[in-house]
C-alpha cells in the first residue's frame, strides 16, 4: 500500500505553492463561466437506523417462503432500516453458505416484471433484489416513484456495497443460452421443493438432489417454438448416466401426452418441456454440445505458434552459445593457470602430475 506523508518543513512551503497557484488560476479563470462538476458515484446519503437478528418469520411481509430458504441453505437473517429525509427502506439481508445459494434464490423470487438496474440487482416498483457475495438482499421503499434514481443508486450503494466484480461473477453456474430466453424466467434450483414450484408438471423426485444435482431451468420462445428447458448438472458422467436412464424412463410413463424429450452431455441431462412438437425439442436440442476442458491460468501469447516457436528455438540457440562461451573461457583459466604454475611453482604436483606425487615400493619376497 503505498502511502504519502509531509514533514513540517515541506508542509508550509507546500501551502504557500498553492496558495499563489490558486490566485494565479483565480485570476486566470475571469470572465470565464464556472465549470460543471461532474458525479462519479452517488453520494450514500441513506443513514442506518435500525438493525437487528430476526429469524424466518420476517419472510412473511415479503412473501417468502421458510422451506425454500432453508432449501437454498440460509443461515441468519438481519433486518435493517435506512432514512433519508422522508424516504424510508426496510431491507431483509439473508445470509447464506456462498454466492451460488444467494444467486438461487435471487432467481427464484426474482419475475419477468423485474427490470435490471445493476449486475446481480433486480427491481419492479417498490421492490429491489440483489446478490452481493453470499448475501441476498431485498430492499423495499414505499416512495419509490418519488425518489430521485441519485438517491435510488446511493441507497443501492449504501445497502450492498459497490456491484459485484467480474471475478465475483465468474463464481456463478453458467447462464443458459440467451438467445430466444424470456426475461426474468431463468432459475437456479437446489432442491425438490424449489423445482416443484418452478416446474410443478416435472416430478422432482427423479432429479436425484441427492446426488449432488443442480438444476438450471428456463423458458424460450424462437419464433413460433415454444419450450421449457431444463439443464440437470451432476458431479460426474456415471451419475448423469444413471440419472438419464432413471429420468427418461419415469418421463415416459408420467407424462405420455406431453412432448418430452430428454438427452445427456457429458455430466448434464438436458430435458424439453412443454414443446410445441417433437421436432421443435429435437431442433433445439441438436444446438447444445457440452465440452469441458482444463486449462492452465496463463497469460495468452499475442503472437502465433510460428512465432512462437521461432523465439523458442532463439532461446535454445542462446543458451547453447553461452554455455559454449563459459566452457572456452573455462579452458582457457586453466590452461593459464597451469603456465603460471611452471614459471612459479616447478616442482608442484600441479606441474609434474600425478607420477610426481607417487612412492615406489621395491618389495621382493623371500622365504
Amino acid at each position: 500500500m503505498k502511502r504519502f506523508c509531509c514533514s513540517a518543513t515541506v508542509l508550509p512551503v507546500s501551502l504557500a505553492a498553492l496558495w499563489v497557484f490558486g490566485i494565479g488560476s483565480a485570476a486566470a479563470g475571469l470572465g470565464q463561466e464556472k465549470p460543471d462538476i461532474v458525479t462519479l458515484m452517488p453520494a450514500p446519503e441513506w443513514r442506518l437506523t435500525a438493525s437487528r437478528s430476526t429469524d424466518t418469520s420476517a419472510l412473511s411481509r415479503w412473501k417468502g417462503d421458510p422451506a425454500i430458504e432453508h432449501e437454498y441453505g440460509v443461515t441468519a437473517f438481519t433486518a435493517r432500516i435506512y432514512q433519508f429525509e422522508n424516504h424510508q427502506a426496510d431491507v431483509l439481508i439473508e445470509q447464506t453458505a456462498d454466492t451460488s445459494a444467494a444467486y438461487g434464490l435471487f432467481t427464484f423470487y426474482r419475475t419477468a416484471q423485474m427490470a435490471i438496474v445493476a449486475p446481480l440487482t433486480v427491481s419492479a416498483g417498490a421492490e429491489t433484489l440483489m446478490v452481493r457475495g453470499p448475501a441476498f438482499i431485498r430492499c423495499f421503499v414505499g416512495t419509490r416513484d418519488t425518489l430521485p434514481e441519485r438517491d435510488y443508486r446511493a441507497l443501492l450503494i449504501t445497502v450492498g456495497g459497490p456491484p459485484p466484480s467480474a471475478r465475483s461473477l465468474e463464481q456463478l453456474p453458467a447462464p443458459l443460452p440467451s438467445r430466444g430466453l424470456i426475461h426474468g424466467s431463468e432459475k437456479y434450483l437446489l432442491g425438490p421443493l424449489a423445482l416443484a414450484h418452478a416446474l410443478p408438471s416435472f416430478p422432482s423426485t427423479v432429479v436425484g438432489f441427492d446426488s449432488g444435482a443442480e438444476v438450471q431451468s428456463g423458458e424460450y420462445a424462437l419464433g413460433p417454438d415454444k419450450l421449457t428447458l431444463m439443464t440437470i448438472n451432476y458431479p460426474t458422467p456415471q451419475i448423469a448416466r444413471a440419472a438419464f436412464d432413471s429420468i427418461k424412463g419415469k418421463l415416459g410413463a408420467g407424462l405420455a401426452n406431453a412432448v418430452v424429450e430428454v438427452r445427456r452431455e457429458d455430466t448434464y441431462v438436458l430435458v424439453t418441456l412443454n414443446a410445441t412438437s417433437q421436432a421443435a425439442a429435437d431442433r433445439f436440442l441438436d444446438q447444445f454440445k457440452v465440452s469441458k476442458t482444463i486449462s492452465q491460468d496463463q497469460v495468452t501469447s499475442e503472437h502465433t505458434e510460428a512465432v512462437q516457436l521461432v523465439n523458442l528455438l532463439f532461446a535454445n540457440a542462446v543458451i547453447i552459445l553461452g554455455l559454449a562461451g563459459v566452457s572456452v573461457v573455462g579452458g582457457c583459466m586453466v590452461f593459464a593457470s597451469k603456465r603460471l604454475a611452471r614459471k612459479w611453482f616447478p616442482g608442484s604436483v600441479f606441474v609434474e602430475g600425478e607420477n610426481g606425487g607417487f612412492t615406489i615400493l621395491n618389495l621382493r619376497w623371500t622365504k
